[in-house]
């Protein structure tokens, strides 16, 4: 490596000098707030006569390099370059304007006299950008063509040429005062040295995505033309397939179904480039080649577009229980089936089908963790030789050697689906029942929704039909998101239904075209909406699932348990400690400050700390809730942001339990583990460790 300090012009002006940015570089990023910050440093440096620090050029040179021709390939500073030569393509066009004569700035920093057309541009960039910088140096560009940010930025500072009140030459000259420090890399053909900077500069720069990491590290050459080949015939086709977006998503799943096991997000690139990259006898184009074959699969899930309707509907339903965590066995099993067996694929992805709505409706402790090392296994004995079919991934599904990995059985789905369900959970699993029972799904799935029959917001009427707010809002904890009180309805319909008196709502439930719910109307047991009538449907469509959605095969394996340190006892225990083992154990009382709350189940228990809290502070309590502080993991609620465990709107929730005393409602589809865990936040937010007590078991 040899470092030196030059000005910007000495360092990009020369003969018949080539500067490429990799086609595996970012494209041209910098905005209006960055050429202004570069421009007020050129002004300063006019006015104050000291030199400016510019930043490192780190580059190595090309294969190409000769007596005649220098080609210099940028590792680092080509943000800069690109903007100086904005800027310098500005002050020259402004010079011909006010008819001054403009430097040669052409010559001297934009074109080579003797370079071939391909190399005629002293600055060759990314293919994104190419064009439109080709245009600015040309001097062809026009208003019209503000695509991109390198044409937005090139008219931005003509506009700040012209408002700067200076001379044009007086600006041009001071660039000379812009200081860099050119580093020649000197890898000859030591790649991996250029690697090495690229992972230095992440960890000090602006950082690079996984996704940045793992594409410069399998495109990188000292030959442009074999970079370009790489690029165009297989990066490029990856990002098209599965969007800059979800590359470096795409990355993590692709590994985890060659390595079989979890990987972080920070360490995807280390564990990808370690662990795979660095294989023997696998160059990069063959790993190129194997990403690109599985990004169609990663495609069908992200974006529902598989051509064969069958399967893509089957992915659609998948969706709908949110299965991310299962994308490294779908890539596994599509690269294997889809081909040649898309029957037995169909086969298959119905039962993933079932044993995640099993898994989502019964919201196991363990969640995403317990997923993925289930998906792991299989992985890995699928390596191990073990056929990728039904009956064997069934097997494999129904003996999990983790209780948190499990297939629940009727028993404990059924307590799920009528204690309360997520509404989106419902919508997937109602679908399956009615083609289950009757091959019937007459619309679009994305145009099926959930109707509650007793609805999310109670008119008058409803409140009096229940006897009055307190019975109203007690058989809405109860029972709003029970399986039974949930039916599936067109987008049409939906909206009519609200929350319209029982009477006029079984008319149009009548005309509804699922038969699930269109024999509501014409069963003379579903006349009143009353407690009885909800649990006896409750009963009837929890069983009627159980059989459209299969339950998993008698075991043959112990569960792989570890010894707990202590076996439970019942009793009162801290609620600052969520350590405890306590699942399939039940809560009675919280005790806080000498008073006691009564609480029978899981899910009462925020809503019962949240009581106190409220009470307690407030102001406190508001400013929790505005800033979202206690959230799920999920986004699907609201754009961009987490899912509440408390909020003011109730749809917001997937089963709202109000909070006593205040207008807030607290998630109540939790299992024990996440109440204890959410209630342990809050308590630490209001600094009361120690003040709350939780009586569990037989008390």
């Amino acid at each position: 490596m040899k470092a030196s300090e030059t000005n910007i012009l000495k360092f990009i002006g020369g003969l018949d000098k080539v500067f490429i940015i990799p086609p595996f570089q970012r494209n041209y990023e910098w905005t209006f707030e960055q050429c202004d910050e570069l421009f007020e440093d050129i002004i300063n440096s006019y006015k104050t006569k000291k030199t400016h620090y510019l930043g490192n050029i780190v580059y190595y040179e090309g294969k190409n390099n000769g007596a005649s021709f220098s080609e210099f390939i940028l590792v680092d500073g080509q943000q800069r370059i690109t903007t100086i030569l904005l800027l310098l393509c500005a002050i020259r066009d402004e010079m011909k304007r006010q008819n001054l004569p403009d430097e040669n700035i052409t010559i001297r920093y934009l074109e080579n006299d003797n370079a071939s057309d391909a190399f005629r541009i002293r600055l060759k960039q990314t293919s994104y950008d190419a064009d439109s910088f080709n245009m600015v140096v040309k001097g062809l560009v026009t208003e019209n063509d503000k695509k991109n940010n390198i044409v937005k930025n090139y008219f931005h500072f003509i506009e700040l040429l012209r408002n700067a009140n200076l001379p044009l030459k007086d600006i041009y000259n001071t660039i000379t005062k812009l200081e860099v420090v050119d580093v020649n890399l000197q890898i000859e053909d030591n790649l991996e040295a250029v690697q090495t900077v690229f992972e230095k500069i992440n960890s000090t720069g602006k950082r690079l995505t996984p996704a940045d990491l793992i594409r410069n590290c399998l495109l990188l050459s000292n030959s442009i033309e074999e970079q370009e080949l790489l690029y165009k015939n297989y990066w490029i086709k990856i990002e098209r397939t599965v969007s800059n977006d979800n590359i470096s998503r795409f990355a993590r799943d692709f590994l985890v179904m060659k390595i079989f096991e979890d990987v972080e997000q920070d360490k995807i690139y280390k564990k990808f480039k370690n662990d795979y990259i660095n294989q023997p006898n696998m160059t990069n184009l063959e790993i190129l080649d194997e990403m690109n074959r599985y990004a169609k699969y990663f495609a069908y899930f992200k974006f529902e577009n598989c051509e064969n309707n069958k399967i893509n509907k089957l992915i659609t339903m998948l969706n709908l229980l949110k299965t991310d965590d299962l994308m490294p066995l779908y890539l596994y099993i599509f690269d294997k089936l889809y081909i040649n067996q898309t029957k037995e694929l169909e086969n298959i992805l119905g039962l993933l089908f079932d044993f995640m709505a099993r898994y989502r409706v019964c919201a196991i402790s363990g969640g995403g963790g317990a997923l993925r090392t289930v998906v792991n296994q299989l992985l890995r004995k699928f390596d191990d030789g073990l056929s990728c079919n039904y009956n064997n991934i069934y097997f494999e599904l129904s003996n999990s050697s983790s209780p948190a990995g499990r297939f629940p059985d009727d028993e404990e789905f059924k307590k799920s689906l009528k204690e309360g369900i997520n509404v989106n959970y419902a919508r997937a699993i109602l679908i399956k029942t009615e083609e289950f029972e009757h091959c019937n799904i007459p619309v679009d799935i994305s145009k099926v929704t959930m109707e509650h029959l007793m609805p999310q917001t109670f008119s008058n009427w409803w409140t009096q039909y229940y006897g009055g707010e307190e019975q109203a809002k007690d058989m809405r904890n109860k029972y709003l998101n029970c399986i039974g009180n949930l039916t599936p309805m067109s987008q049409g319909y939906n909206s009519k239904n609200s929350n319209k008196p029982w009477n006029v709502k079984l008319k149009y439930i009548s005309e509804v075209q699922f038969v699930i719910t269109n024999e509501i109307a014409k069963d003379i047991r579903y006349r009143e909406w009353k407690e009885e009538n909800i649990k006896l449907r409750n009963d009837e469509i929890a069983n009627r699932v159980c059989k459209a959605i299969i339950s998993p095969l008698k075991r043959t394996r112990d569960y792989e348990t570890k010894a707990p340190a202590f076996e439970f006892e019942p009793g009162i225990y801290d609620m600052s400690d969520d350590t405890t083992p306590m699942e399939g154990e039940k809560p009675s009382l919280i005790k806080f400050d000498d008073k006691e709350f009564v609480v029978t189940r899981w899910k009462d228990v925020i809503p019962t700390v949240c009581q106190i809290l409220y009470s307690f502070d407030k102001e406190k309590f508001d400013k929790i809730v505005n800033e979202n502080v206690i959230h799920k993991s999920t986004s699907s609620k609201i754009n961009n942001k987490k899912d509440p465990i408390i909020s003011k709107n109730p749809d917001l929730l997937n089963q709202p339990i109000h909070i006593k005393g205040s207008n807030y409602y607290a998630e109540g589809n939790i299992s024990s583990g996440r109440a204890r865990f959410f209630s342990k936040q809050l308590i630490k937010l209001y600094d009361l460790v120690g003040w709350f007590q939780i009586a569990v078991g037989d008390n």
